[in-house]
Parts: C-alpha cells; sequence; structure tokens
C-alpha cells in the first residue's frame, strides 16, 4: 500500500441541534483514509465515534475557533465544514486525489449546492448565489465544472476548503481580528502569494442556504457592510469592477426614476430580461412558474448589496477619521 493523506476535519458549532448530520456525512465517508473529526463550540458535543474531538471555547469568534481547532490537529490536511453542510461520501477521496497528484498544490476547494431537499424558499437563494456575472461571482456558489488554478481568493469557500496543516500554521491561521465573514478570503490571499490553491469539480459539499426573503437578505446585508468597511480599512476588493458597477447602478437608477422616469422603466425591463436570461439556467431547481419572480428577487437582493455595502464604507471612512 502506497502513502495515505490523512486528514483533520474541522466544524465549528453554533447550531448543536442540527450539526448531527454534518458530522454524520464526515463519518459516513467511503474512504480508507484515517481521519479525526474535530467540533469546536461553546459546548461539549457528545458523539459514540473515537474519532471525534469536542472541543469547548467561550470566544464565539469562528476565526478564532478554527484556528484553535488547527493548533489541536494531528492530520496533514485539515479540512473545513460548516455545521449546516453535508459532506458528499467521496469528499475526503476526491481531496487525496488532489494533494497526492500534486504535492505543490496548498489548499483546494470545489462545489457548495443546496442539498436535495432544500426548501422553495431555500432554492431561491441558492439560484441568486449561482447565477453567473449578476450572483456571488463565487465558483463554488455557482458549481463550475472542471478542475482549475485558482486565482481569485473568493473562488472557494470556507465551508468547503482543505489546507495543508504546515502551509495552513506558517500564512499565520485566520486572521482573528476580521472574525467573521472575510476571514477565509484573507487566508487564501496568503497562500495564493506562497503557491498554488485548487478548485476542483470532485470536492462537494451540501450546503444548505438561508431561506429567501429575510434570513438570506439579512444574512447578505452582513456580508456586503463588512465587504464596505474592508473595502476602506484593508483595500478589500479595491480594483474589483462588480462592487463599482455596483455603486454606480445603485446611484444611478434612483436619479433616473426622479429625473427620467420613462428612461428608469426601460431601464428596469432591460434588468428584469437579463437577470431572467441570465439565471434561467441556475434556477431549473425551482417549479417553471416560479422562475419567473427570479428577478424581482434578484432585485432585492442587489438592493441589498447596494445599501449594505454603501454603508459599510460610510462607516470605514468614520472610522478613518
Amino acid at each position: 500500500m502506497g502513502y495515505m493523506t490523512n486528514f483533520s476535519v474541522i466544524i465549528p458549532i453554533g447550531r448543536p441541534d442540527e450539526a448531527g448530520r454534518s458530522i454524520r456525512s464526515v463519518l459516513d465517508q467511503k474512504t480508507s483514509r484515517e481521519f479525526e473529526v474535530l467540533l469546536v463550540g461553546d459546548v461539549e458535543i457528545e458523539v459514540a465515534d473515537s474519532r471525534v474531538r469536542s472541543i469547548v471555547v467561550a470566544d464565539r469568534n469562528p476565526a478564532h475557533r478554527r484556528n484553535l481547532a488547527a493548533r489541536e490537529a494531528v492530520g496533514e490536511i485539515l479540512a473545513f465544514l460548516d455545521d449546516d453542510a453535508y459532506a458528499r461520501p467521496d469528499w475526503l477521496e476526491s481531496a487525496a486525489a488532489v494533494f497526492e497528484s500534486r504535492p505543490e498544490v496548498l489548499a483546494a476547494g470545489g462545489p457548495d449546492p443546496a442539498p436535495p431537499d432544500s426548501t422553495i424558499s431555500e432554492l431561491f437563494s441558492d439560484t441568486l448565489l449561482a447565477t453567473p456575472v449578476i450572483g456571488s461571482s463565487v465558483a463554488a456558489h455557482e458549481s463550475r465544472r472542471g478542475a482549475w488554478n485558482v486565482e481569485k481568493p473568493h473562488d472557494v469557500a470556507l465551508v468547503n476548503l482543505f489546507v495543508r496543516k504546515r502551509d495552513f500554521d506558517l500564512a499565520g491561521g485566520f486572521d482573528e481580528s476580521i472574525g467573521y465573514i472575510g476571514e477565509d478570503s484573507a487566508l487564501l490571499r496568503v497562500l495564493l502569494g506562497k503557491g498554488l490553491v485548487l478548485y476542483s469539480e470532485h470536492i462537494i459539499v451540501e450546503h444548505r442556504r438561508r431561506p429567501f426573503p429575510g434570513p438570506y437578505l439579512k444574512q447578505r446585508f452582513r456580508y456586503r457592510r463588512k465587504s464596505g468597511r474592508l473595502l476602506l480599512q484593508r483595500g478589500v476588493g479595491r480594483g474589483e469592477p462588480k462592487v463599482y458597477a455596483l455603486l454606480i447602478a445603485g446611484v444611478a437608477f434612483p436619479l433616473l426614476l426622479l429625473f427620467a422616469p420613462s428612461m428608469a422603466g426601460i431601464a428596469l425591463a432591460l434588468y428584469f430580461a437579463l437577470t431572467l436570461k441570465l439565471s434561467w439556467r441556475s434556477s431549473r431547481r425551482l417549479p417553471p412558474p416560479l422562475r419567473l419572480l427570479v428577478p424581482f428577487a434578484f432585485l432585492a437582493h442587489h438592493a441589498t448589496y447596494f445599501v449594505g455595502l454603501a454603508l459599510g464604507i460610510v462607516e470605514g471612512l468614520a472610522r478613518r477619521r
């Protein structure tokens, strides 16, 4: 038998009552690899399996929790999973194939589609994230096909991320000063400066989406508000055309509505036609009549992005002063 990669799977626990399915998805992996599962949260999680260790920490900063678990880990590869995500049965085997065939790869990730039992509300959220160009622009959320070297830190997501432990340690782990939202991109930015990060369509987890509209829009608002602050404080996102396009559109449309209503109507009609076309493939899991409502969902999605981003930029400016 040749060399066998071993793993430490790290799952921060914020929803103890719902985490069982996530934990079981790892324990049921179809693999001969050795692995451990580290559960880190503010309460002890008891699982009747010798491969599982529970780490109790009061600090709710997710970057701190993951760093703490990484220090306790004994595996060569750290595998990060969320407690609302479920690893496909070949998850570890697919990752092992990448790291064993390409020793120069420091980190890897892949798709994180919504699970088959998602509600209609969750599928609306998944459509908004998975639509190319006007969606999240995250390759993992779009479930892009193929295997390729990552160029942008947000092409892979923390919910489905593998990192060699030695390279994680050399990179300094997750930046705890960032905390929730953005800490994964900051780590990947460091790793990309040191070597290769790979995206593979075969490394798959199923990730529950926040239901649309309320919980989803609330989450997106928090994300973009944080993005606005990071843009000013650390320059994260500077040079991204999509960020500037969103800000320009968010200012221009109300002005058109106020001073040129007819042009605003034409712009809105073009927007609806474009979103319907771009989302037609990513919305295929929705019932056909409901797919026609996706442009309205995108309007709420983009408006939330604009308000959150603008507010974050204002807060960033205030902190600078």
